[in-house]
């Protein structure tokens, strides 16, 4: 992806230079402290240290607001850093950069995410023990295995209402609360399955989600529905008789930068429900950079 274009290139500020800014957030006129507030956004990283201290100060007004500008400092660069990923097509290879792209869009959304390594020494730590089990098993019992492990005994499962809840969507968040979307359970069941040792592809259906496991004989898994293995040819029906005809399209593998889109775009709808303008504004150039690319 192309970097997206950020503040101008810090300055060099004095440490006077920042605290006399900082100290303006607190001022009660608005075009004041917005004025305070951008100029230290462009300064970013030369600001970070007061800003911390800031964000610790007794001033309730210049505590919030030096808070609310180390946020969107953050925000910004985990942006920079999603614009730098390398996404190949798909394969176990590509696991850690679509982890790192699911995790860098759940710190855009909100705070104190644990980072790609913890997610996915979580996620390893899934699929190493059920590899242990996949050794000369049959592409079906592997799926079932595969729903053993990540449904029955893990109890990730769909829920109602999970598509209004950043939540049920937000990767970390799925796997303590145990509850999620379609494409975020899809997820969580392709990078368990690749580093079990299988080869696994998403599969984006209308207003659903599936993974499909490549073998002889491919095997397509509703993480939603608790795991089940469903037939190419229950899918079709369904797609036809919801007036979907273009059967082939709706069933072909994604590349994992299409699994990505997926996934962002129901962040996206999950995080309009918290009116968050400036969420909505990052996450939708975060979706540029995945569909220009």
């Amino acid at each position: 992806m192309n970097i997206p274009e950020g503040s101008p290139g810090p300055e060099s500020p004095s440490p006077a230079h920042v605290a006399a800014t900082i100290s303006l957030l607190a001022d009660d006129s608005a075009p004041i402290h917005a004025a305070a507030r951008e100029r230290l956004l462009r300064w970013g990283e030369a600001a970070m240290p007061q800003l911390r201290e800031g964000a610790e100060a007794d001033s309730v007004r210049v505590r919030a607001r030096c808070r609310a500008v180390l946020r969107t400092i953050e925000v910004r660069a985990c942006l920079r850093r999603f614009g730098r990923l390398r996404i190949t097509r798909t394969g176990r290879a590509s696991a850690v950069a679509l982890l790192e792209g699911a995790v860098l869009l759940s710190n855009m959304v909100r705070t104190f995410v644990p980072d790609a390594a913890e997610v996915g020494q979580r996620l390893r730590a899934e699929a190493t023990r059920l590899r242990r089990s996949l050794a000369g098993r049959s592409l079906p019992t592997c799926a079932r295995l595969l729903a053993e492990r990540l449904h029955d005994e893990l109890g990730l499962h769909g829920g109602e209402a999970s598509a209004t809840e950043p939540d049920h969507v937000l990767v970390d968040r799925v796997l303590d609360r145990r509850i999620g979307t379609p494409v975020a359970l899809s997820l969580i069941y392709l990078l368990v399955a690749r580093w079990a040792g299988l080869s696994a592809a998403g599969v984006a259906m209308p207003g659903h989600f599936l993974v499909r496991l490549h073998g002889v004989r491919p095997v397509l898994i509703d993480p939603y529905h608790s795991g089940r293995t469903i037939t190419k040819a229950d899918c079709a029906r369904h797609l036809r008789a919801n007036g979907h005809d273009r059967v082939r399209e709706h069933l072909r593998d994604l590349t994992d930068r299409e699994v990505l889109i997926h996934y962002l775009r129901s962040l996206r709808r999950a995080a309009h429900h918290r009116g968050a303008a400036e969420t909505q504004e990052t996450l939708g150039r975060a979706l540029a950079l995945l569909e220009t690319d």
